[in-house]
């Protein structure tokens, strides 16, 4: 549950291929890095970190965890340790990931991944049987699902790698996860990679790629399948009987009572990515792209260092789905191609799948 939100490398290279082979890359859809980092219309922004597509904060700390996606012509870090006081980003050095893993509870798993090259998508944080685990879905060096444990007893958070799990198969694509209490997980698949029309069957509409459910005892299933049309980010509620998950192709985000099974859902009209909880759970915060497919896979497959991809952040209630917009539709000085909020008492952080800052505004309540 966030408190705010595989196969083999040749996988991830063949879908890469066919995104650019049906998508024409454009040359003006990114700018290069800016050197002015200076607020814009009362934004502010944390520059020279990269690609921070998710952002998780940390329980019972000032610390939050950000991701550093794959992609452009800045260079990624592993992750990012990011001060929310000072709001200063650290960099995580490789080197100082410990080994420490746990067979039992992540079993099958071939050893870890090159810590340098993480190339995380979506990351989580969770309280997992009392151990402050973190979850990073590695792209770096094929498709993996790689677990920490986190400790605090230095200045700046430690990280002992702890077990990983691998997709339960080639057509798998993890985006997301969201943990459970025995140490499962719920992980997205936003879409088939060993499809050559992938970008057709996103584009529909339509249900397709899926949300898979891992259990050390039992791995993989298929939870609720049909239901979901690329399923991008996941949450639970407290009581892990409620998964909310972002379907990104589709346009909406979808309640799924776990028990029951029975689903609602809210259509957001753009492409929704992260999920995440307000500190209190009263709210989710839903961000997303509120252009085209074919423009986000434009700068996906571009060089840009920032791209221009129009993006909003809805505010949702988790018991009605009623919607508000509180930031967007637009871009944020340089910084397009939104994805999501982490909130920070009166700020909201905003994170960027493609974007050399993320940005800090005020909370629009």
């Amino acid at each position: 549950m966030k408190r705010f939100k595989i196969i083999h490398a040749s996988i991830q290279v063949v879908a890469m291929l066919v995104l650019a082979a049906i998508i024409a890359l454009s040359g003006t859809l990114g700018s290069k890095a800016a050197t002015d980092c200076g607020p814009v219309d009362g934004v502010e922004f944390l520059c020279g970190i990269v690609n921070i597509e998710q952002m998780v904060g940390i329980d019972g700390t000032r610390w939050a965890v950000g991701g550093s996606a794959v992609g452009g012509a800045a260079k990624q870090a592993p992750l990012y340790f990011i001060n929310l006081d000072s709001k200063q980003a650290i960099a995580l050095d490789p080197t100082t990931v410990k080994l420490a893993e746990d067979k039992q509870a992540y079993p099958g798993c071939p050893g870890p991944a090159d810590f340098k090259n993480l190339q995380p998508l979506g990351i989580e944080y969770e309280k997992v049987k009392g151990r402050d685990t973190l979850i990073v879905i590695s792209h770096g060096g094929g498709l993996t699902i790689q677990v920490f444990e986190m400790t605090f007893k230095d200045p700046l958070p430690a990280l002992t790698w702890i077990g990983c799990v691998l997709p339960p198969d080639k057509h798998f694509w993890p985006d997301a996860a969201a943990a459970l209490p025995d140490g499962g997980m719920l992980v997205t698949s936003l879409f088939d990679p060993a499809d050559p029309n992938v970008v057709a069957a996103l584009t529909s509409g339509r249900p397709y790629g899926m949300l898979g459910e891992w259990h050390a005892q039992t791995g993989w299933k298929e939870a609720f399948p049909g239901t979901l049309a690329g399923p991008n980010g996941v949450i639970l509620s407290r009581d892990y009987n409620v998964a909310f998950v972002a379907n990104w192709s589709g346009k909406r985000v979808t309640r799924i009572d776990r028990t029951t099974g029975e689903t609602s859902s809210v259509d957001l009209g753009m492409l929704v990515d992260n999920l995440a909880w307000s500190p209190d759970h009263s709210k989710i915060f839903a961000g997303g792209q509120t252009d085209s497919i074919e423009k986000g896979f434009e700068c996906t497959n571009s060089a840009a260092i920032n791209c221009s991809v129009n993006f909003a952040v809805y505010e949702l209630d988790p018991g009605t789905l009623e919607k508000k917009l509180i930031v967007g539709p637009g871009v944020l000085g340089v910084m397009g191609a939104g994805t999501g909020a982490l909130q920070d008492g009166d700020r909201l952080w905003i994170t960027s799948y493609r974007s050399d800052r993320i940005a800090r505004i005020k909370y629009p309540q």
